[in-house]
């Protein structure tokens, strides 16, 4: 259970909860399913329904945010909502044209500003944007930044500042891209990101390699943000919304 990232305390709750149980094998695993599954009551697939919503993407270089910024596009355009994705990344020139490339494919508007190093303002346009045109949904694709970078983290916070006073006809959704490798680690920046911004939700990244993810019960129980979706590859159909249920039968099926 340790190797799977779950963490200490959540690991000495189970083996109480083994110590307990019958001598029955089956009892026990249905035991700690049902501990584990309440433990994750609050994680469940972000919906965006009819209002209109803007989804923020932030976290640290390397997590993943920019795929899943154009799996997210994917994801909700297959439900008929309109899409604009903004680059609001003015620190990686490779991010934006890999965007780009996505939108494309897609099928979703795409809104950049070549002549702006002000991500705030770029948000700003595409909302606007997204306004003139009717959209449902703007997904924003935010520079990687580390949790340290107290600048850069300011940056995150005059561009939910933009959203929330000019745009209050936007529903406004955070979510931090978390790489699934990076286990126990991942909550000290999920901690310190949110000291910046308020964080709605988490997209566990890179899911399909060796890491088992087991930092998602640590995210929810001790700062309350539920995993929406997890990636579990580069596809554009391997970005899945979270079932509490399936995750916690594979890791128990794994034990």
């Amino acid at each position: 259970l340790v190797e799977t990232d779950i963490g200490y305390d959540v690991t000495n709750d189970i083996i109480d909860i083994i110590q307990e149980s019958s001598d029955n094998s089956l009892d026990i695993k249905n035991n700690i399913k049902s501990y584990l599954v309440k433990m994750l009551d609050g994680c469940q697939e972000l919906a965006v329904k009819e209002e209109k919503t803007v989804i923020v993407l932030v976290g640290v270089n390397g997590s993943g945010k920019t795929t899943a910024a154009a799996k997210l596009a994917q994801y909700y355009s297959s439900f008929g909502k309109k899409v604009t994705l903004v680059a609001a990344d003015t620190f990686r020139a490779a991010a934006v044209d890999q965007l780009k490339i996505w939108s494309e494919r897609v099928a979703c508007r795409f809104i950049f500003n070549e002549n702006s190093t002000e991500p705030a303002s770029i948000v700003f346009n595409g909302l606007e944007s997204a306004i003139a045109k009717d959209d449902d949904l703007v997904i924003v694709d935010t520079a990687g930044r580390l949790h340290t970078s107290e600048n850069l983290m300011k940056e995150l916070s005059k561009i939910n500042r933009v959203i929330e006073n000019r745009f209050p006809q936007f529903r406004k959704i955070c979510l931090i891209t978390i790489d699934a490798r990076l286990g126990q680690n991942s909550v000290v920046q999920a901690r310190e990101f949110g000291k910046f911004c308020s964080i709605d939700g988490a997209v566990l990244t890179k899911l399909d390699g060796t890491a088992k993810g087991g930092v998602i019960f640590s995210l929810y129980d001790q700062l309350k943000i539920p995993v929406t979706f997890v990636g579990v590859g580069e596809g554009f159909d391997d970005l899945r919304a979270f079932n509490p249920i399936k995750y916690v039968d594979g890791i128990i099926n794994n034990v």
